[in-house]
């Protein structure tokens, strides 16, 4: 894709405000997660997204004020081997995060989200099992889950949505519906979104997206990472690609796309959606 800056390098560096950069497409857990909610949330729209944001932007999402948490291995350790202390007080359609924190000689600890599942019931989930094209998405038993992700090197925690929640201490007044991947993800709201003060500088630094169209901002998320000198040593743009017009089968509820879909100007479109 032509046309959007590079940040590489020092804090203190120009930026390469019009360079050509490559834009991944997957389909991952984090994002699948957050369109289930969405879906769920917003049963009126005709939009699913397929391709989403980085597990930096997933984590801020999910640990946001639109999310309270219920339990965490962290503070309570046996919930990873007692099954009915575990399911005590989960509910249908609570998320599940998978973390571990990795020693950082920048701000101390760098936290990483490796996997994010919806609950369906007791120790039963929903999820795409990982990211890329061959990843299956699938219903999950607790056994399955930790065969990927060994209690033992995880951290993991469950967390429900406010509005899903009658007893949260978050619930007052009236609380807006998910937003969408595109308008939760996108650079223009990690621009916008509020880092500490040891991130200033970087948020500094990627202000220049904020002067990007609305709507290509909304169909990119940037990743980065720092060196042992605080500079920039890699980057990375994941396209939010959402498909419009989804149909709905009023029999048996399944979602496809309409024939429009399987032609030559649709993948045509949504290249354009990029540009």
């Amino acid at each position: 894709q032509k046309g959007l800056p590079s940040f590489i390098g020092s804090l203190d560096s120009r930026v390469k405000r019009y360079s050509e950069q490559e834009v991944l497409l997957t389909s991952n857990c984090w994002g699948f997660a957050w369109e289930v909610l969405f879906q769920a949330d917003n049963a009126d729209t005709s939009a699913m997204t397929i391709s989403t944001a980085d597990s930096t932007s997933a984590w801020r999402a999910f640990t946001g004020p639109g999310f309270d948490l219920i339990q965490s291995s962290r503070t309570e350790p046996r919930l990873l081997t007692d099954e009915k202390l575990r399911n005590k007080k989960i509910k249908s359609g609570d998320v599940l995060l998978i973390w571990h924190e990795n020693p950082s000689t920048i701000c101390g600890t760098d936290l990483y989200l490796d996997h994010v599942a919806t609950c369906l019931d007791e120790d039963v989930y929903y999820e795409k099992s990982g990211s890329g094209d061959k990843v299956p998405f699938r219903l999950s038993t607790w056994k399955m889950i930790t065969a990927n992700f060994p209690p033992s090197v995880f951290f993991w925690e469950w967390r429900r949505l406010v509005r899903n929640n009658p007893l949260s201490p978050n619930l007052y007044g009236s609380i807006p519906r998910l937003k969408s991947a595109s308008e939760t993800f996108g650079v223009d709201s990690q621009v916008k979104g509020n880092l500490p003060p040891s991130k200033k500088k970087l948020q500094d630094r990627v202000s220049i997206l904020s002067e990007l169209r609305k709507n290509t901002a909304q169909r990119l998320s940037l990743q980065t990472e720092l060196g042992d000198d605080g500079s920039i040593e890699t980057q990375l743009y994941t396209g939010i690609l959402v498909l419009e017009d989804i149909k709905y089968d009023s029999k048996t509820g399944r979602a496809f796309l309409p024939r429009s879909a399987f032609t030559p100007d649709w993948y045509l479109k949504m290249q354009q959606m990029l540009m």
